[in-house]
């Protein structure tokens, strides 16, 4: 059988095809490899897994909050794909993501994949049935749930949007079925989830987000591979705004091309006195310079600047970067 041979004309329009599309998502990591020593990204989830309207203009969005309180957009916001409650539509989610890029913002997307086995989002399962050969139950519920994801990714591309997409939150956090097992599963799931969206579905608008709980060593535990992940970050909760594998990290970013962050923030806890939220910039000024920025948490406002002291002075500071 003769080998296909397309024209010359349409294989110069499929060039110029991935060019366009690659485009937008070569641009963003650009700019977020730029980022540190001086310049830090503001972000702020805009919804987890509750029923925070995934559009960032209505009054339960965490961006809506942000921007009432301080007058201030986040450069970046990011929205949950929640497949364990479903309480919006796919078309729902992919419409709030175009609206933040629309708007100018950087779009984060988490995944919150159902539990493949049929049971609630922590309960214990046996994972290894996802990479068995043949068709199995599990198997089946997941490779479904990534189906239905990589079409709403492909959507977002479609539309030329690039997406910082984290398939698994806070990966080492035993409280989720895709820790129960430990790191080796773990980092199973995100090389299986990371190839069958880049080989299976061909995938060109997604910038791989990878992070831990603040645990010590999680980073270096759970982490995927070089070849896998774009971005490193470290979720920092209460006063101590750590990120105990700095050092490890900043290595990646200078030697292997990574971005470096915290990927999810809450910089104290309920029962705390509200923070000067600059005690952030002043942490990564005087710890932390080489960090891209942060991402602060949503679900209360002791977490973010709605529920701290000035907020609106960190986002109106010339070394945060967030929109008009």
């Amino acid at each position: 059988m003769k080998s296909l041979k397309l024209p010359v004309s349409i294989l110069f329009i499929l060039a110029i095809t991935f060019q366009a599309n690659a485009r937008p998502t070569k641009k963003v990591i650009k700019y977020m490899k730029g980022l540190g020593n001086g310049t830090y990204l503001f972000g702020q989830v805009g919804t987890w897994i509750h029923n925070e309207n995934p559009d960032m203009d209505d009054e339960s969005n965490w961006i809506k909050k942000v921007y009432d309180h301080t007058g201030k957009i986040p450069r970046y916001g990011c929205i949950t794909y929640d497949f364990d409650d479903n309480p919006f539509t796919d078309e729902e989610w992919n419409n709030a993501a175009r609206k933040m890029w629309d708007r100018g913002m950087i779009v984060g997307i988490y995944s919150w994949y159902a539990n493949p086995a049929g049971g609630k989002w922590n309960d214990p399962l046996d994972i290894d049935p996802i990479f068995a050969d043949g068709d199995n139950p599990t198997k089946s519920n997941f490779y479904k749930q990534m189906d239905r994801m990589a079409a709403n990714l492909q959507w977002l591309e479609n539309q030329k949007i690039p997406v910082v997409y984290t398939p698994f939150v806070e990966s080492d956090d035993k409280n989720k079925w895709h820790a129960k097992e430990g790191a080796e599963h773990a980092i199973k799931l995100y090389q299986l989830v990371h190839d069958y969206f880049a080989n299976t579905k061909k995938l060109k608008n997604i910038i791989w987000a990878y992070h831990t709980t603040q645990r010590q060593g999680a980073l270096i535990d759970y982490y995927p591979g070089d070849a896998y992940v774009d971005v490193i970050g470290k979720s920092a909760y209460g006063t101590g705004l750590v990120f105990t594998e700095y050092d490890w990290a900043v290595e990646k970013k200078k030697n292997h091309d990574k971005v470096i962050w915290w990927a999810e923030l809450g910089i104290r806890g309920e029962k705390d006195a509200p923070r000067d939220c600059l005690d952030v910039l002043n942490k990564l000024e005087n710890t932390f310079p080489e960090l891209a920025g942060f991402v602060f948490w949503s679900d209360t406002g002791f977490y973010n600047v709605t529920g701290n002291l000035h907020g609106a002075e960190l986002m109106n500071s010339p070394k945060i970067v967030t929109l008009k």
